[in-house]
């Protein structure tokens, strides 16, 4: 299980930002990730600016990858 830098409840945190004006679907990301994790990458920095939804991206890898 991971840790995040905004614990707290992620599914609400989802909510509210799908319910705004703008909302950017991440889980096409996934499609560049996984190819990453299944070469046996243990390490993967995401660098974005800031306000790029990479708290939203976060829960989005973790339940993807957890299985």
């Amino acid at each position: 299980m991971g840790f995040y830098l905004n614990p707290g409840n992620m599914l609400s945190l989802y909510k509210s930002e799908s319910e705004g004006l703008y909302f950017v679907d991440k889980t096409q990301f996934l499609e560049e990730l996984i190819p990453l994790v299944e070469q046996g990458n243990k390490h993967i920095c995401v660098t974005r600016p800031r306000r790029f939804g990479k708290s939203i991206m976060a829960p989005i890898v973790n339940s993807d990858l957890s299985f």
